[in-house]
């Protein structure tokens, strides 16, 4: 798990980090995230997962045909070079408000990683801060 920074290149490749290609494999599953400023990678195997599980929800629902679209129709599948970069569409850069040269956190998260503008994920930390000391009881996790 953890936290790295990195810059979009010229060409909107960004490089993911060693831990999470040993971890996650060298083709990852890029598209929107349910948080509005952020992408989420996935393997073909937990994104398949995904998939799965919303093809059972009925499409005669908007809420699900919305989510299907931003979720599957968004998706690109990714293929690391040599050096570790994947090339992400201009177009999902754009939709997290990231351009060439700007900085991105790559956010690892086990089973996915999530990749922020650094600005939009600097707020959103700020803004979690106070979240923390909130009473997490209900979610019963042990040890934090």
């Amino acid at each position: 798990m953890g936290r790295y920074q990195h810059t979009v290149d010229s060409k909107g490749r960004m490089f993911i980090p060693a831990k999470i290609r040993d971890d996650l494999g060298k083709r990852v599953y890029i598209t929107q995230s349910l948080d509005a400023e952020c992408l989420s990678g996935y393997t073909p195997e937990q994104f398949g997962f995904i998939k799965e599980q919303l093809s059972q929800l009925s499409s005669t629902d908007p809420v699900v045909r919305t989510l299907k679209r931003e979720i599957l129709g968004e998706a690109i599948l990714c293929d690391m070079d040599a050096q570790g970069r994947v090339s992400i569409s201009e177009e999902l850069w754009k939709d997290i408000g990231v351009a060439n040269n700007d900085d991105v956190y790559v956010i690892y998260l086990y089973d996915k990683f999530e990749i922020w503008s650094k600005t939009a994920y600097d707020l959103e930390r700020e803004a979690a801060g106070s979240k923390l000391s909130e009473d997490l009881s209900k979610y019963d996790i042990k040890g934090i």
